[in-house]
């Protein structure tokens, strides 16, 4: 997902740009949920093989501690498939913004209630109106290409219709984004193989985990497939 956005937003309009914004915003995040996802378990594991001891060291194997792993893996594909744009306007759209406000970097979603009043527009409700100017600012400023107005308590943000291109390129993310997820699951059962060998356990349940564990994967991997087939759905229909 790695995207031109000095060339997106030269060459194509506004409804286009929110691809380039989306990846941009997102790419090194979507590597960093799958790694942590993945490697989460591997604290205090010196040679770093995410089984959770060292050479020696006895270790046990409980299923519940792996499905956790497959629920976060599979939660944070659901907060980024949130994010991509659909034919209806979503407070994901705009709400992972970073605003310069108060001397720091802060996330829009921070500084107030962003709601969808219809399809076609965003309405920011702000905590603090003296961050206004600086709001409306990240938003402009932002690859979105969104232009937003005041209103008498925020801002309202209009977004712009989706061209078919612009719905195609943002599928193309959704299924990248499954990829993604499907990966950390994958490194996730890798992990949990190697505990499942190292646990002390009789031959019997050893082969009972195993076979366990290729089920909560295969479930974890039919839920992806699912999710990102709906969201596709979602993104293409007008």
């Amino acid at each position: 997902m790695r995207w031109c956005l000095l060339s997106m937003r030269a060459s194509t309009p506004a409804a286009a740009r929110d691809v380039a914004a989306r990846s941009y915003s997102k790419k090194k995040k979507q590597k960093q949920r799958a790694a942590a996802a993945s490697d989460e378990d591997g604290d205090g594991d010196e040679d770093g093989d995410g089984d959770g001891g060292e050479e020696g060291d006895v270790v046990e194997y409980d299923a519940k501690e792996w499905q956790s792993k497959f629920d976060a893996a599979l939660h944070a594909l659901d907060v980024d498939l949130s994010q991509l744009r659909t034919a209806r306007a979503s407070a994901g759209m705009i709400d992972h913004i970073i605003v310069d406000v108060y001397g720091e970097p802060t996330p829009l979603s921070h500084l107030g209630t962003i709601t969808a009043p219809n399809a076609q527009t965003l309405s920011v409700t702000l905590f603090d109106p003296s961050t206004k100017p600086s709001v409306e600012k990240a938003i402009v400023n932002s690859p979105l290409g969104f232009v937003p107005k005041e209103s008498s308590d925020g801002l309202i943000v209009p977004i712009p219709a989706m061209t078919q291109d612009t719905r195609k390129e943002v599928c193309k993310l959704a299924s990248k984004l499954g990829e993604t997820a499907k990966i950390a699951a994958r490194n996730i059962r890798h992990k949990a193989q190697k505990r499942i060998k190292r646990a002390e356990m009789s031959e019997d349940d050893r082969k009972r985990a195993e076979k366990n564990l290729q089920a909560l994967t295969d479930d974890i991997v039919g839920k992806i497939t699912q999710r990102c087939a709906a969201k596709e759905k979602e993104i293409m229909t007008l």
